[in-house]
């Protein structure tokens, strides 16, 4: 599935998702990569509960909006998101 600015929130209007529904290791909500031509691909764990895949979908957007790609530290990146959460 490709997200569109129809069902983008308005501050991420401008980029490109890559929704991909699959089967993850149980620990694992979610994972994003940021693609060569700019877009996102976000995988969702189809074994957790449709809210849990709508909150991995959003922790995922959040990841977007703080451009968390272009850092490197992945144990910081991920105690931050956490806190914006909260």
């Amino acid at each position: 599935m490709i997200l569109t600015a129809e069902n983008l929130p308005k501050d991420l209007q401008g980029y490109t998702f890559n929704l991909v529904l699959m089967d993850l290791d149980n620990e694992v909500g979610e994972c994003i990569c940021h693609n060569a031509d700019d877009s996102f691909t976000v995988f969702i764990n189809t074994r957790w509960s449709s809210e849990a895949q709508r909150h991995c979908f959003e922790h995922a957007l959040d990841h977007v909006r703080h451009h968390d790609w272009e850092k490197s530290n992945v144990q910081e990146i991920e105690y931050e998101a956490h806190r914006r959460e909260k």
